[in-house]
């Protein structure tokens, strides 16, 4: 069991035992290197209770950056604690819900305790009287799904706020070009930008991240008078099915999957955060998103589209290709290339596996990077049957198995254009 403790500022420690993670003061060096101080003012007003929220997010992100993963096995056994505002709206029952739901995200085991911050902290101001009141808060990561996303909120005609998470350069240069595109457009989006590093960090999967990132729009939200944080993620992703006999469990992620956003509202909830989450695209496939908008979008949809990252697998360590190029061989990049295919959509990415001529690395790519590639053949010849789906639960109560099983079925149909 590896221990932890999130603290605030000048905070001292509670837990002597655990290892310190310190989220500093403005101008002080600590363990995160964030652009939100502990009160997020940077965000508005900001509820206590949303707060303590983010605050526990950023603890579970931090753990899972700072303790890596054995080689012998990939489940961790992670006990955090979290100094709080208000520790008594997170009760045991609440703690045990979020336990669970960070089970099924990271395939770790948890135990999440709280403590109140022992530091006064300065009261929050009152929203700015010329700060509009938002209709909803909508994530904007720089990924294809978010651009679409984004294209078809502007539809709807009502103020919408949008906030960026900045981890890796390509997010951060598709989420600028998306930022312009909107400006020349003539609807220019307002944004927020925040972005976290974590000193030390170990380990290289983010199976939290998601989860922090809806965190700082759930505060946003709250700040804003919002009841609404929309997750634009295509429905076929969501589900993410298992594409091959050893990518069941923990190695599937379910970042955006309809239980996971169920069990997020249940936390919401619980401890009286008036926001919902909600993804508008959860019936389509990222062909069906990506179409949907290109046929209501301004001019240079597809330049902006093709700007957009991606990648979940960046070709780290081969010679010759930039680190963060996208590599064209994922899951994530073949589905983002099906829905080009499908939505009659030009796609200009520059993939690795797509580059022309020799390079130095690769056959070294050719020959370590191809298992998604295969696993996606795979899964098309056999197909996809009910009790397929049914294996890659739970779901809701109120999710819809056929839907869901016509869904996959035409994601998969759609992964079959793809050269590969």
């Amino acid at each position: 069991m590896s221990e932890f403790e999130l603290r605030l500022g000048a905070s001292p420690a509670q837990v002597p035992t655990a290892r310190q993670v310190t989220w500093p003061a403005p101008g002080r060096s600590g363990t995160l290197d964030f652009s939100l101080t502990p009160g997020l003012s940077e965000l508005g007003a900001v509820p206590d209770r949303a707060i303590d929220l983010v605050r526990l997010a950023v603890g579970v992100f931090a753990a899972d950056q700072l303790q890596k993963r054995s080689e012998s096995t990939f489940t961790r056994s992670i006990d955090l604690r979290v100094q709080m505002l208000d520790p008594a709206r997170f009760d045991n029952a609440t703690l045990a819900a979020f336990a669970d739901l960070l089970r099924s995200l990271s395939g770790d085991d948890w135990t999440i305790g709280v403590l109140a911050d022992p530091v006064p902290r300065p009261p929050q101001a009152g929203p700015e009287p010329d700060v509009p009141a938002a209709a909803r808060v909508a994530l904007l990561s720089g990924g294809l799904d978010s651009f679409a996303g984004a294209v078809l909120s502007s539809q709807l005609r009502e103020h919408t706020v949008y906030l960026g998470y900045r981890h890796l350069s390509p997010e951060a240069g598709a989420q600028n070009r998306i930022l312009r595109w909107f400006k020349d457009s003539g609807h220019p989006l307002e944004f927020h930008e925040v972005s976290l590093s974590v000193a030390g960090k170990a380990e290289q999967t983010t199976r939290t991240r998601s989860l922090f990132f809806m965190a700082l729009g759930v505060a946003l939200a709250a700040a804003r008078g919002a009841e609404t944080l929309v997750v634009p993620e295509n429905g076929f992703t969501s589900i993410n099915i298992p594409l091959g006999e050893d990518r069941g469990g923990a190695l599937t992620t379910r970042s955006t999957h309809p239980r996971t956003i169920d069990a997020f509202n249940a936390l919401l909830a619980a401890i009286g955060i008036g926001v919902r989450v909600v993804n508008p695209h959860a019936d389509q496939t990222k062909g069906e998103l990506v179409r949907a908008a290109a046929a209501v979008a301004a001019v240079g949809f597809a330049d902006v589209a093709s700007a957009t990252y991606s990648c979940a697998k960046p070709p780290q360590f081969f010679a010759g290709v930039s680190p963060v190029e996208p590599c064209g061989v994922c899951v994530a990049c073949i589905t983002r290339r099906a829905a080009f295919i499908e939505a009659n959509v030009p796609d200009r990415t520059p993939y690795v596996s797509t580059k022309a001529g020799a390079w130095a690395g690769k056959a070294k790519f050719e020959a370590q990077r191809m298992e998604d590639a295969e696993a996606v053949r795979r899964a098309i010849l056999i197909g996809f049957e009910p009790e397929d789906l049914l294996a890659i639960g739970p779901f809701p109560d109120a999710f819809d198995f056929d839907i869901g099983l016509d869904l996959c079925r035409r994601g998969l149909t759609e992964l079959g254009r793809v050269p590969l």
